[in-house]
């Protein structure tokens, strides 16, 4: 809905902006929908995100094919939860990384970003499960499912 204050839902409501353009890619104007679907670096986190999570790769055109993803993932009730948890984790990461980038000029590393999703997402998953035998070996393989 454009609410987030991207450059571009910032310049609609008449709020100056230099330049448009997305910092994580520097190729196409930052809306939503780019940061967290369109944006190349975006779509290298998903792929990771959907390597590690063992589920097929993500093919997005919008935010909510990412935000319902979970719903047609093979598996238990539990994994999409997961599932869920994880995906929740990586939008809430991408927007907090684009913000680092704006403000602190700080550059995208997948690598980085890659284990604080993983790291957050343990900890959420973990304090909210019923589940308290999780393990962060298992965690770090997504080896605890059936």
């Amino acid at each position: 809905m454009e609410r987030l204050p991207t450059k571009c839902a910032l310049a609609i409501r008449n709020i100056s902006v230099q330049n448009k353009l997305c910092v994580l890619c520097g190729d196409y104007a930052e809306t939503s929908e780019h940061i967290f679907v369109a944006c190349q670096f975006a779509q290298m986190i998903w792929q990771n995100i959907a390597d590690w999570c063992k589920v097929p790769p993500i093919f997005a055109f919008e935010l909510n094919d990412v935000l319902t993803l979970h719903e047609t993932c093979s598996g238990s009730s539990t994994k999409k939860k997961v599932i869920h948890a994880v995906i929740l984790v990586t939008i809430w990461s991408l927007w907090k990384l684009r913000n680092e980038s704006v403000f602190r000029h700080s550059l995208p590393h997948t690598t980085k970003i890659l284990d604080e999703i993983k790291a957050m997402a343990y900890l959420w998953v973990k304090n909210r499960a019923k589940t308290v035998s999780l393990t962060w070996e298992d965690w770090s393989r997504f080896n605890f499912l059936a």
